[in-house]
């Protein structure tokens, strides 16, 4: 399994990521992910700092902090999820141009349908990839 097509996440995560942003409502709501490889294994909820229903960002000091934490958990920063409350999961221009970490993995979840919707995609030099989302148990 090539480790930049697939993210794996368990139905754990999952459900966290899901709560997470709908608690954000109706807001965006963002956070960091922790693991090893593609494999997410720590969900880190952040504070988003400018919060409006199209916008996030994160407080460097509190990122600085999580990035210590997932150390002491042996783990690795795996990705960024952030939920689009009234809009489709896929990476908005603003998402596009933000996206500094090319290893990293983004998760954009779309909130404002009957049924939520998690996307991941790796976003490298503003060329947007779309990778698949394995649910684990």
């Amino acid at each position: 399994m090539e480790q930049n097509n697939t993210v794996l996440l368990s139905k754990n995560i999952y459900t966290k990521i899901m709560y997470e942003c709908k608690m954000g409502m109706p807001n965006e709501a963002c956070g960091l992910l922790s693991g090893c490889g593609n494999r997410c294994k720590t969900v880190w909820p952040m504070k988003n700092i400018e919060p409006t229903p199209f916008s996030f960002a994160m407080d460097i000091q509190e990122q600085d902090l999580t990035f210590d934490m997932m150390k002491r958990r042996n783990e690795s920063f795996v990705g960024i999820y952030h939920s689009h409350p009234f809009g489709s999961a896929v990476p908005s221009h603003d998402d596009v141009i933000h996206a500094l970490y090319p290893s990293a993995f983004y998760f954009v979840i779309s909130i404002s349908h009957r049924s939520a919707d998690l996307r991941c995609f790796k976003i490298i030099k503003g060329k947007v990839k779309h990778v698949e989302v394995i649910i684990t148990d």
